[in-house]
């Protein structure tokens, strides 16, 4: 099954597929290669099918922070999946990632491969820890035929390239590896998207990557008190960077711990926050997805991470699988088909309208229509003389729609939509009565 031709739209601010308007829609199993039995993944893919998942972000090295035991199948030969012989891979490894993948594409899933995960690279924050625990990071000299690997076996999937898993730029020698990784996959894959999967917070590309990524991947993360990032990460990068289509990779995992062992668990209205807010504040091409328990692949065996940061415990797979959030994630497409008119129109932030210092409350238009996302119960106080048109309120847990009264002040040129009855987060949106 040929899954059809991924392009930037002439926009470049989404994607298309065979010509028409694609939204991407991933789901975050960075360990599936490692970890998951081929049963257990047709299951899975046939949930997230169902659920409208179209893409699998994936890492073709083992994830470091995955769950154990895993498999023990690894890309190269070793005896712990932690420390590897680069120069002698596994062939069985790359023949199962081939048939998972080959089942991935025949439910019409993409495989978003991550070539370079930032804990095998020097210089990067990942590194640290390895170094920390005495773990060898990825010779420079086998960058490339990791790549040449990759490319030879999972190449006919039509994947798109993530050079970069959850990296920092800051060091030189990281640089000088992700340069080498940029040029094998130009080479070796000219006609595939690329991009980088960056850490979070982080709104920093080499210069001379940027003209070799198609698109932008960021990242708000698992911090509890970094969740602005989800709105404020595209204000930056639309301000400093040439125009391309950007998405949201990694926002809070629903049910996640909060990381550094902060005593939270991000729930589905926590993931809609992240995903409408960054969504209404430029980054329109695409969302993912991630459930705690999935990215790792938690079973009712696992008795913790390899080398991972501190998070608490995952639920178990199965159990991520029937998580409310997905079913929200997998309805945005649809809300924002019928916004945009099926992709014709673009949606343009628009916090200049807001008039209010609540910047979580974020305010875009698509076309003539004003739309804000309210993560919580209040009035929404807009700039300008809006007489002339409507406001309903779509409540984003419930799915119910409430039709709601404006008052102008004409002589201060503001409009007040009063505040909506529903007691979660919703998507406010003026259409013009004529």
């Amino acid at each position: 099954m040929a899954l059809g031709k991924l392009a930037v739209n002439d926009r470049s601010d989404g994607f298309t597929l065979d010509g028409k308007p694609w939204f991407w829609l991933a789901d975050t199993c960075w360990s599936a290669f490692t970890s998951i039995e081929l049963a257990d993944w047709d299951y899975y893919l046939a949930r997230r099918a169902e659920q409208g998942i179209n893409v699998l972000q994936i890492n073709t090295l083992p994830q470091w922070d995955r769950c154990r035991p895993d498999l023990g199948l690894y890309p190269y030969a070793s005896e712990d999946g932690t420390v590897f012989d680069w120069s002698t891979p596994n062939e069985a490894y790359w023949q199962r990632a081939r048939e998972m993948c080959r089942m991935a594409v025949e439910r019409g899933i993409r495989p978003a491969l991550v070539l370079l995960w930032c804990n095998y690279i020097p210089g990067t924050w990942g590194a640290n820890i390895s170094e920390k625990l005495g773990v060898p990071l990825l010779p420079f000299e086998e960058v490339r035929p990791h790549i040449e690997r990759v490319v030879e076996h999972l190449g006919e999937f039509d994947p798109v390239y993530v050079v970069a898993g959850d990296t920092d730029f800051k060091a030189d020698e990281a640089i000088r590896y992700y340069e080498e990784g940029f040029s094998a996959i130009c080479e070796l894959a000219p006609d595939s998207l690329r991009c980088v999967h960056i850490n979070r917070g982080n709104r920093s590309i080499p210069e001379q990557f940027v003209d070799r990524v198609d698109f932008y991947m960021y990242q708000p993360g698992h911090n509890y008190e970094g969740q602005d990032e989800a709105w404020r990460l595209p204000e930056d990068f639309c301000s400093r960077y040439p125009k391309k289509p950007l998405l949201n990779s990694e926002p809070c995992y629903e049910q996640m711990g909060a990381s550094r062992n902060v005593y939270w668990r991000f729930s589905a209205q926590d993931c809609r926050a992240s995903a409408w807010s960054g969504i209404l504040s430029g980054a329109t091409a695409g969302l993912t997805y991630g459930a705690h328990g999935v990215w790792n692949w938690q079973t009712a065996s696992s008795r913790g991470s390899v080398l991972g940061e501190g998070f608490d415990m995952p639920f178990r797979w199965q159990e991520c699988l029937q998580f409310p959030g997905v079913w929200d994630f997998g309805l945005v497409l649809h809300v924002l088909d019928a916004l945009t008119e099926g992709g014709k129109l673009a949606i343009e932030p628009a916090q200049e309208l807001l008039d209010d210092a609540r910047e979580a409350i974020r305010v875009a238009c698509v076309g003539e229509r004003i739309v804000a996302y309210l993560p919580r119960v209040t009035a929404l106080k807009l700039r300008g003389d809006l007489d002339g048109m409507r406001a309903v309120a779509f409540d984003l847990e419930d799915k119910r729609l409430a039709h709601l009264p404006m008052r102008v002040d004409a002589q201060a040129g503001t409009t007040r939509v009063e505040q909506h009855p529903f007691g979660h987060d919703v998507l406010v949106v003026l259409t013009p009565t004529v």
